[in-house]
């Protein structure tokens, strides 16, 4: 039974969610200076300015990061994997195209960079609302009425509520620096498909899915080089749902060993998932089990 597969390029993934929580930092602190009861439109403007800088650092580095990660863990991958085929006995095969696994890596290397530059992209997004809210929420309280704002229930709540308990201009800047300030304390400035996400969050979650994907990649690529068509996949324990099913089985890869389960998908079966598939053989089940 194979065992826990560690997150490949662990320091890559440290990499990346120390960069992603030290920009979340920044953003902060320029949003921090927008105030509803002392708004300026100058200062807003050149908050934008400087975050929309900030995203393009962010890119970079994701561009940059992506192409490295990707060639790290297929590499990792590739050659634990070229060790275990060659005690499992497995022969090269002579004619396999080595350019898929160039192929592969780029696959990965887009898609990870794709993942992160739309992340990016919402950040903007999402300041550009967060700033809007902050100006209608100060043109609010130079009013002191209601005021219709349906696109944004949240504030018009807030301020609507208050005002019909009679609550001060005083009481209303309150609420609104309390609102917004959690929304900053928690650093959610990412949008995906609707939901708000954490800058370290959202950058672990991509680098440790991603990275066990191109992990799975390698290994499956190896094995078809090696003609190998058993795996195992890792066990530890879990108490996931979704892994459950999956955890410690061994799979035929195409159905060509009887006795054995055709592979209904590599790993990983979920965000963050834990699980990594590694290549095994008839000899070697034999073997443990005689032991």
């Amino acid at each position: 039974m194979a065992k826990l597969g560690l997150i490949p390029t662990r320091d890559r993934v440290n990499e990346i969610a120390r960069y992603y929580d030290g920009m979340g930092t920044m953003i902060k602190n320029e949003l921090t200076g927008i105030d509803a009861g002392d708004y300026r439109e100058l200062k807003s403007i050149s908050v934008r300015e400087k975050v929309d800088k900030l995203v393009k650092r962010m890119n970079r580095f994701a561009i940059k990061w992506s192409k490295k990660s990707a060639i790290e863990a297929y590499k990792e991958s590739m050659v634990k994997d070229r060790v275990s085929l060659d005690i499992l006995g497995y022969v090269k095969d002579e004619f396999f195209d080595e350019k898929v696994h160039f192929h592969a890596v780029d696959k990965y290397r887009e898609a990870m960079a794709d993942n992160l530059l739309r992340a990016n992209q919402s950040i903007k997004v999402n300041i550009g609302i967060y700033l809007y809210l902050m100006r209608k929420s100060s043109d609010a309280l130079m009013q002191i009425q209601a005021f219709d704002l349906r696109d944004e229930e949240i504030i018009a709540g807030l301020l609507d509520d208050a005002i019909k308990e009679g609550a001060s201009r005083s009481r209303l800047e309150s609420l609104i620096r309390v609102h917004f300030r959690r929304e900053l304390y928690e650093k959610k400035f990412i949008n995906i498909n609707g939901r708000n996400y954490n800058l370290i969050t959202y950058a672990r979650n991509i680098a440790r899915t991603r990275l066990r994907e191109v992990q799975s990649e390698a290994t499956k690529n190896m094995c078809e080089q090696f003609g190998c068509d058993l795996i195992e996949i890792s066990s530890h324990g879990t108490e996931c749902l979704i892994c459950l099913e999956f955890e410690g089985n061994t799979y035929s890869i195409g159905g060509k060993t009887p006795g054995y389960p055709l592979l209904p998908g590599w790993p990983p079966y979920h965000n963050q998932c834990m699980h990594s598939a590694s290549p095994t053989s008839l000899a070697a089940i034999e073997w443990r089990k005689s032991h």
